[in-house]
Protein backbone atom coordinates (compact mmCIF):
# COMPACT_ATOMS: atom_id res chain seq x y z
CA UNK A 1 0.00 0.00 0.00
CA UNK A 2 1.17 3.31 -0.53
CA UNK A 3 1.91 6.54 1.73
CA UNK A 4 -1.18 8.28 0.07
CA UNK A 5 -3.48 5.02 0.58
CA UNK A 6 -1.78 4.72 4.19
CA UNK A 7 -3.06 8.16 4.84
CA UNK A 8 -6.28 7.85 2.84
CA UNK A 9 -7.17 4.66 5.30
CA UNK A 10 -5.88 6.31 8.25
CA UNK A 11 -8.02 9.55 7.99
CA UNK A 12 -11.42 7.59 6.77
CA UNK A 13 -11.29 4.77 9.15
CA UNK A 14 -13.10 7.07 11.73
CA UNK A 15 -16.04 8.31 9.89
CA UNK A 16 -16.57 4.84 8.21
CA UNK A 17 -16.61 2.77 11.79
CA UNK A 18 -18.53 6.11 13.10
CA UNK A 19 -21.32 5.60 10.24
CA UNK A 20 -21.27 1.95 10.61
CA UNK A 21 -22.09 2.05 14.25
CA UNK A 22 -24.79 4.47 13.68
CA UNK A 23 -26.47 3.00 10.98
CA UNK A 24 -26.42 -0.49 12.76
CA UNK A 25 -27.41 0.88 16.30
CA UNK A 26 -29.89 3.86 16.46
CA UNK A 27 -29.43 4.43 19.98
CA UNK A 28 -25.96 6.36 19.21
CA UNK A 29 -27.69 8.41 16.74
CA UNK A 30 -28.59 10.85 19.74
CA UNK A 31 -25.56 12.65 19.83
CA UNK A 32 -24.31 14.56 22.77
CA UNK A 33 -22.33 17.44 21.55
CA UNK A 34 -21.50 18.80 24.76
CA UNK A 35 -20.11 15.77 26.03
CA UNK A 36 -18.40 15.25 22.87
CA UNK A 37 -16.67 18.39 22.59
CA UNK A 38 -15.45 17.65 26.52
CA UNK A 39 -14.55 14.55 25.42
CA UNK A 40 -12.20 15.81 22.24
CA UNK A 41 -10.65 19.04 25.00
CA UNK A 42 -9.96 15.93 27.70
CA UNK A 43 -8.53 13.20 25.39
CA UNK A 44 -6.42 16.30 23.67
CA UNK A 45 -4.92 17.66 27.03
CA UNK A 46 -3.69 14.55 28.00
CA UNK A 47 -2.43 13.53 24.99
CA UNK A 48 -0.14 16.74 24.74
CA UNK A 49 0.63 15.61 28.64
CA UNK A 50 1.70 12.25 27.65
CA UNK A 51 3.60 13.44 24.90
CA UNK A 52 5.14 16.40 26.90
CA UNK A 53 6.67 13.69 29.27
CA UNK A 54 8.26 11.71 26.46
CA UNK A 55 9.51 14.47 25.00
CA UNK A 56 10.86 15.63 28.38
CA UNK A 57 12.79 12.17 28.92
CA UNK A 58 13.98 12.49 25.42
CA UNK A 59 14.66 15.83 25.99
CA UNK A 60 13.10 16.86 22.57
CA UNK A 61 9.69 18.61 21.03
CA UNK A 62 5.92 17.73 20.99
CA UNK A 63 4.79 18.69 16.69
CA UNK A 64 1.06 19.89 17.50
CA UNK A 65 0.55 18.04 14.55
CA UNK A 66 0.80 14.81 16.29
CA UNK A 67 -1.37 15.55 19.14
CA UNK A 68 -3.85 15.30 16.32
CA UNK A 69 -2.22 12.26 14.73
CA UNK A 70 -2.97 10.74 18.00
CA UNK A 71 -6.34 11.86 19.03
CA UNK A 72 -7.44 10.68 15.54
CA UNK A 73 -6.14 6.92 16.43
CA UNK A 74 -7.39 6.84 19.52
CA UNK A 75 -10.69 8.31 18.44
CA UNK A 76 -10.86 5.24 15.53
CA UNK A 77 -9.67 2.44 18.00
CA UNK A 78 -12.36 3.45 20.19
CA UNK A 79 -15.00 3.77 17.95
CA UNK A 80 -13.75 0.11 16.55
CA UNK A 81 -13.94 -1.47 20.05
CA UNK A 82 -17.12 -0.33 20.52
CA UNK A 83 -18.43 -2.14 17.52
CA UNK A 84 -16.40 -5.06 18.45
CA UNK A 85 -18.34 -5.28 22.09
CA UNK A 86 -21.62 -4.36 20.69
CA UNK A 87 -21.31 -7.11 17.68
CA UNK A 88 -18.84 -9.78 18.75
CA UNK A 89 -19.25 -9.03 22.60
CA UNK A 90 -23.31 -9.88 22.40
CA UNK A 91 -22.55 -12.45 20.60
CA UNK A 92 -25.41 -15.56 21.84
CA UNK A 93 -27.07 -12.93 24.07
CA UNK A 94 -30.02 -14.65 22.78
CA UNK A 95 -29.21 -18.38 23.76
CA UNK A 96 -28.18 -16.64 27.34
CA UNK A 97 -31.59 -15.20 27.84
CA UNK A 98 -33.00 -18.09 27.10
CA UNK A 99 -30.81 -20.37 29.28
CA UNK A 100 -31.90 -17.60 32.21
CA UNK A 101 -35.32 -18.11 31.45
CA UNK A 102 -34.87 -22.09 31.23
CA UNK A 103 -33.10 -21.90 34.81
CA UNK A 104 -36.03 -19.10 36.33
CA UNK A 105 -38.53 -22.12 35.59
CA UNK A 106 -36.42 -25.02 37.07
CA UNK A 107 -35.20 -26.36 33.83
CA UNK A 108 -31.93 -27.79 33.29
CA UNK A 109 -29.58 -25.81 30.49
CA UNK A 110 -27.27 -27.35 27.65
CA UNK A 111 -23.57 -26.94 28.98
CA UNK A 112 -22.46 -25.94 25.82
CA UNK A 113 -24.66 -22.57 26.63
CA UNK A 114 -21.68 -22.16 29.62
CA UNK A 115 -19.01 -21.87 26.71
CA UNK A 116 -20.34 -18.80 25.76
CA UNK A 117 -18.92 -15.84 27.78
CA UNK A 118 -15.43 -17.54 27.84
CA UNK A 119 -15.46 -17.79 24.18
CA UNK A 120 -16.32 -14.05 23.39
CA UNK A 121 -13.34 -13.24 25.80
CA UNK A 122 -10.92 -15.77 24.15
CA UNK A 123 -12.00 -13.83 21.01
CA UNK A 124 -11.42 -10.04 22.34
CA UNK A 125 -8.09 -11.47 23.45
CA UNK A 126 -6.92 -13.39 20.64
CA UNK A 127 -8.26 -10.89 17.59
CA UNK A 128 -9.10 -7.86 18.93
CA UNK A 129 -6.13 -7.15 21.08
CA UNK A 130 -3.57 -8.35 19.32
CA UNK A 131 -4.23 -6.52 16.57
CA UNK A 132 -4.65 -3.56 18.24
CA UNK A 133 -0.89 -3.72 19.93
CA UNK A 134 0.47 -5.35 16.18
CA UNK A 135 -0.88 -1.65 15.22
CA UNK A 136 0.60 0.22 18.40
CA UNK A 137 3.82 -1.54 17.66
CA UNK A 138 4.45 -1.02 14.29
CA UNK A 139 3.05 2.57 14.00
CA UNK A 140 4.75 5.78 15.63
CA UNK A 141 4.36 9.07 16.42
CA UNK A 142 6.97 11.11 16.53
CA UNK A 143 9.47 13.55 18.84
CA UNK A 144 10.94 16.21 16.96
CA UNK A 145 14.72 17.22 17.97
CA UNK A 146 15.32 19.05 20.85
CA UNK A 147 18.87 19.47 20.63
CA UNK A 148 21.57 19.44 17.72
CA UNK A 149 25.38 19.30 17.00
CA UNK A 150 25.67 23.62 17.76
CA UNK A 151 23.40 23.20 21.11
CA UNK A 152 25.25 20.63 22.08
CA UNK A 153 29.17 20.85 20.52
CA UNK A 154 28.98 24.26 19.04
CA UNK A 155 29.52 22.23 15.82
CA UNK A 156 28.13 23.91 12.51
CA UNK A 157 26.48 20.99 10.45
CA UNK A 158 24.04 21.17 6.79
CA UNK A 159 20.81 20.37 7.21
CA UNK A 160 19.53 17.55 4.56
CA UNK A 161 16.19 16.09 2.87
CA UNK A 162 17.17 12.97 1.31
CA UNK A 163 14.79 10.97 -0.58
CA UNK A 164 14.09 6.87 -0.48
CA UNK A 165 13.09 4.98 -3.85
CA UNK A 166 10.18 4.16 -2.08
CA UNK A 167 9.27 7.87 -1.40
CA UNK A 168 10.11 8.99 2.03
CA UNK A 169 12.06 12.07 3.26
CA UNK A 170 14.15 11.55 5.52
CA UNK A 171 15.80 14.64 7.64
CA UNK A 172 19.05 14.63 8.34
CA UNK A 173 22.38 16.38 9.36
CA UNK A 174 26.32 16.59 7.95
CA UNK A 175 28.62 17.60 10.48
CA UNK A 176 31.92 18.31 8.27
CA UNK A 177 35.33 17.77 9.54
CA UNK A 178 38.37 19.58 7.59
CA UNK A 179 39.97 17.55 5.42
CA UNK A 180 38.15 14.22 6.35
CA UNK A 181 37.11 11.73 3.53
CA UNK A 182 35.56 9.22 5.62
CA UNK A 183 31.72 9.78 6.89
CA UNK A 184 30.26 8.06 10.07
CA UNK A 185 27.08 7.27 9.60
CA UNK A 186 24.56 7.33 13.17
CA UNK A 187 21.88 5.10 13.09
CA UNK A 188 19.53 5.27 15.94
CA UNK A 189 17.06 3.12 17.76
CA UNK A 190 13.12 2.54 18.06
CA UNK A 191 11.43 5.44 18.94
CA UNK A 192 14.04 7.57 19.45
CA UNK A 193 15.16 10.73 16.74
CA UNK A 194 18.54 12.16 15.69
CA UNK A 195 18.80 14.69 18.24
CA UNK A 196 18.48 11.81 20.68
CA UNK A 197 21.94 10.42 19.25
CA UNK A 198 23.86 13.68 18.91
CA UNK A 199 26.08 12.64 21.88
CA UNK A 200 28.12 10.81 19.41
CA UNK A 201 29.48 12.77 17.61
CA UNK A 202 31.80 13.34 20.92
CA UNK A 203 34.14 10.41 19.99
CA UNK A 204 34.27 11.41 16.46
CA UNK A 205 35.21 15.61 16.78
CA UNK A 206 38.64 16.12 15.19
CA UNK A 207 39.07 12.38 13.98
CA UNK A 208 39.00 12.64 10.54
CA UNK A 209 35.72 11.51 10.55
CA UNK A 210 32.52 13.78 8.87
CA UNK A 211 29.57 12.50 10.97
CA UNK A 212 25.61 12.28 9.42
CA UNK A 213 22.84 12.17 11.55
CA UNK A 214 19.44 11.25 9.91
CA UNK A 215 15.93 10.43 11.53
CA UNK A 216 14.71 6.74 10.31
CA UNK A 217 11.51 7.05 8.47
CA UNK A 218 8.43 7.22 11.32
CA UNK A 219 11.04 9.17 13.53
CA UNK A 220 11.88 12.55 14.04
CA UNK A 221 11.16 14.77 10.82
CA UNK A 222 11.35 12.34 8.64
CA UNK A 223 8.33 11.25 6.81
CA UNK A 224 6.08 8.02 7.33
CA UNK A 225 4.62 6.33 10.14
CA UNK A 226 5.09 2.68 10.42
CA UNK A 227 8.26 1.21 11.56
CA UNK A 228 9.47 -2.38 11.06
CA UNK A 229 12.75 -2.80 13.23
CA UNK A 230 15.42 -2.40 10.94
CA UNK A 231 13.27 -4.24 8.30
CA UNK A 232 12.91 -1.69 5.84
CA UNK A 233 14.77 0.65 7.47
CA UNK A 234 17.77 -0.34 5.69
CA UNK A 235 16.33 1.46 2.45
CA UNK A 236 16.97 4.34 4.37
CA UNK A 237 20.41 3.88 5.18
CA UNK A 238 21.14 2.79 1.66
CA UNK A 239 19.84 6.08 0.39
CA UNK A 240 21.88 7.68 2.57
CA UNK A 241 24.66 6.06 1.28
CA UNK A 242 23.33 6.75 -2.51
CA UNK A 243 22.87 10.41 -1.07
CA UNK A 244 26.80 10.95 -0.08
CA UNK A 245 28.63 9.23 -2.79
CA UNK A 246 26.79 11.24 -5.15
CA UNK A 247 26.40 14.45 -3.63
CA UNK A 248 29.60 14.65 -0.90
CA UNK A 249 31.95 12.03 -2.59
CA UNK A 250 35.35 13.96 -1.26
CA UNK A 251 33.82 13.80 1.91
CA UNK A 252 32.71 9.55 1.49
CA UNK A 253 36.07 8.38 0.19
CA UNK A 254 35.29 5.53 3.65
CA UNK A 255 32.08 4.96 4.81
CA UNK A 256 31.55 3.82 8.45
CA UNK A 257 28.34 2.61 9.92
CA UNK A 258 27.12 3.00 13.50
CA UNK A 259 23.79 1.43 14.19
CA UNK A 260 21.98 0.54 17.79
CA UNK A 261 19.37 -1.33 18.53
CA UNK A 262 16.75 -0.77 15.76
CA UNK A 263 19.75 1.14 13.82
CA UNK A 264 21.80 -1.66 14.23
CA UNK A 265 19.55 -4.36 12.36
CA UNK A 266 18.91 -1.85 9.69
CA UNK A 267 23.00 -1.20 9.47
CA UNK A 268 23.59 -4.69 9.26
CA UNK A 269 20.70 -5.52 6.40
CA UNK A 270 21.62 -2.58 4.71
CA UNK A 271 25.28 -3.54 4.46
CA UNK A 272 24.98 -6.70 3.28
CA UNK A 273 23.32 -5.28 0.06
CA UNK A 274 25.85 -2.80 -0.13
CA UNK A 275 29.35 -2.79 -0.23
CA UNK A 276 30.20 0.70 -0.24
CA UNK A 277 29.25 0.51 3.46
CA UNK A 278 32.93 -0.19 4.63
CA UNK A 279 32.91 -0.81 8.17
CA UNK A 280 29.90 -1.43 10.73
CA UNK A 281 29.32 -0.36 14.27
CA UNK A 282 26.95 -2.48 15.88
CA UNK A 283 25.59 -0.85 19.59
CA UNK A 284 23.03 -2.85 21.50
CA UNK A 285 22.25 -5.05 18.82
CA UNK A 286 19.61 -8.13 18.49
CA UNK A 287 20.38 -10.93 15.75
CA UNK A 288 16.53 -10.56 14.22
CA UNK A 289 13.03 -9.99 15.65
CA UNK A 290 11.71 -13.30 15.99
CA UNK A 291 14.85 -14.04 18.39
CA UNK A 292 14.51 -11.57 19.85
CA UNK A 293 10.71 -11.44 20.56
CA UNK A 294 11.09 -15.72 21.43
CA UNK A 295 14.05 -14.62 23.98
CA UNK A 296 11.91 -12.68 26.27
CA UNK A 297 9.02 -14.55 25.62
CA UNK A 298 10.74 -17.42 26.58
CA UNK A 299 10.40 -16.63 30.08
CA UNK A 300 6.40 -18.41 29.86
CA UNK A 301 7.13 -21.74 28.59
CA UNK A 302 4.61 -22.88 25.74
CA UNK A 303 1.95 -20.15 25.52
CA UNK A 304 4.52 -16.95 25.22
CA UNK A 305 6.92 -18.06 22.06
CA UNK A 306 3.22 -19.07 20.40
CA UNK A 307 2.14 -15.74 21.72
CA UNK A 308 5.41 -14.01 20.19
CA UNK A 309 4.92 -15.61 16.87
CA UNK A 310 1.16 -14.97 16.42
CA UNK A 311 2.37 -11.05 17.51
CA UNK A 312 4.80 -11.66 15.01
CA UNK A 313 2.93 -12.53 12.24
CA UNK A 314 0.01 -10.04 12.88
CA UNK A 315 2.73 -7.33 12.76
CA UNK A 316 4.10 -8.70 9.49
CA UNK A 317 0.43 -8.32 7.89
CA UNK A 318 -0.58 -4.77 9.58
CA UNK A 319 2.60 -3.86 7.98
CA UNK A 320 3.18 -6.14 5.13
CA UNK A 321 7.00 -6.65 5.86
CA UNK A 322 8.64 -10.50 7.01
CA UNK A 323 9.64 -10.07 10.47
CA UNK A 324 10.48 -13.78 10.39
CA UNK A 325 12.82 -13.43 7.29
CA UNK A 326 15.28 -10.53 8.63
CA UNK A 327 18.50 -11.62 9.93
CA UNK A 328 21.68 -9.21 11.08
CA UNK A 329 23.47 -12.64 11.74
CA UNK A 330 22.75 -13.89 8.29
CA UNK A 331 23.66 -10.09 7.37
CA UNK A 332 27.31 -10.00 9.03
CA UNK A 333 28.01 -13.76 8.03
CA UNK A 334 27.79 -12.08 3.79
CA UNK A 335 30.73 -8.75 4.98
CA UNK A 336 33.11 -11.11 4.09
CA UNK A 337 36.89 -8.56 5.15
CA UNK A 338 34.68 -5.91 5.99
CA UNK A 339 35.54 -4.61 9.77
CA UNK A 340 32.51 -5.30 11.91
CA UNK A 341 33.09 -4.10 16.22
CA UNK A 342 30.33 -5.43 18.06
CA UNK A 343 29.57 -3.62 21.36
CA UNK A 344 27.02 -4.28 24.11
CA UNK A 345 26.31 -2.69 27.91
CA UNK A 346 26.26 -4.58 30.86
CA UNK A 347 23.50 -3.00 31.93
CA UNK A 348 21.17 -3.50 28.63
CA UNK A 349 18.00 -5.72 29.59
CA UNK A 350 16.22 -5.13 26.53
CA UNK A 351 19.23 -7.15 24.33
CA UNK A 352 20.48 -10.60 25.44
CA UNK A 353 24.64 -10.27 25.27
CA UNK A 354 24.21 -13.77 23.69
CA UNK A 355 22.74 -11.39 20.92
CA UNK A 356 26.11 -9.57 20.42
CA UNK A 357 28.37 -12.66 20.69
CA UNK A 358 26.41 -14.45 18.01
CA UNK A 359 26.98 -11.56 15.58
CA UNK A 360 31.04 -11.09 16.69
CA UNK A 361 31.13 -15.21 15.71
CA UNK A 362 28.93 -14.51 12.56
CA UNK A 363 32.02 -12.43 11.40
CA UNK A 364 33.99 -13.35 8.95
CA UNK A 365 36.41 -10.37 8.36
CA UNK A 366 38.60 -8.29 11.03
CA UNK A 367 36.43 -8.32 14.49
CA UNK A 368 35.88 -7.03 17.55
CA UNK A 369 34.31 -7.57 20.70
CA UNK A 370 33.26 -5.01 23.41
CA UNK A 371 31.00 -5.71 26.52
CA UNK A 372 30.97 -2.03 28.58
CA UNK A 373 29.39 -0.49 31.39
CA UNK A 374 26.15 1.14 30.48
CA UNK A 375 22.77 0.68 29.79
CA UNK A 376 20.73 0.44 26.37
CA UNK A 377 22.42 2.22 23.23
CA UNK A 378 23.83 4.37 26.55
CA UNK A 379 27.95 3.23 26.34
CA UNK A 380 28.42 6.00 24.94
CA UNK A 381 27.34 8.28 27.59
CA UNK A 382 28.68 6.22 30.14
CA UNK A 383 32.12 6.16 28.98
CA UNK A 384 32.38 8.48 26.09
CA UNK A 385 36.20 8.44 26.11
CA UNK A 386 36.66 4.81 26.68
CA UNK A 387 34.52 4.46 23.20
CA UNK A 388 36.45 6.50 21.36
CA UNK A 389 40.00 4.81 22.67
CA UNK A 390 38.14 1.35 21.23
CA UNK A 391 36.57 1.91 18.23
CA UNK A 392 38.64 4.41 17.03
CA UNK A 393 42.18 2.63 16.86
CA UNK A 394 40.21 -0.75 15.21
CA UNK A 395 39.04 1.34 12.61
CA UNK A 396 42.39 3.05 12.13
CA UNK A 397 43.78 -0.47 11.77
CA UNK A 398 41.55 -2.23 9.43
CA UNK A 399 39.63 0.87 7.11
CA UNK A 400 42.56 1.45 4.88
CA UNK A 401 43.63 -2.28 3.96
CA UNK A 402 40.26 -2.27 2.12
CA UNK A 403 39.90 -0.94 -1.34
CA UNK A 404 36.91 1.57 -1.63
CA UNK A 405 33.68 0.22 -2.99
CA UNK A 406 32.87 2.48 -6.28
Amino acid sequence: MSHGWGWLLFLLCPPLLASMLLWRFPAYRRIRYRSLAIYLVVMSLLIWGALRFVAHLAQGRVMPVEVGVVLWFTIGWRLGWTLWARTVGRCGERWLRWARWRRSHGRTVPRRILLIRPARAACTAVIFAPLFLATVLTHRCKIADGRDPRSIFAKPFEHLRIATPDGHELDGWLIPQENADRTLLICHGAGANKGNFVWFLAPFLGQRYNVVFFDFRAHGSSTGRQTTYGIRERRDVLAVVDWLKRERPEHARRIVGLGSSQGAMALALAAAEEPRIDAVILDSPFVSPEALALHHAGKVPVLGPAAARFMLGLMSAVTRTNFFAASAERAVTSLSDRPVFVIHGNEDIGMPAAHAQRLYDAASGPREIWFGPGPHSNIITTVPDEYGRRVLPFLDAHLDNRNPAP
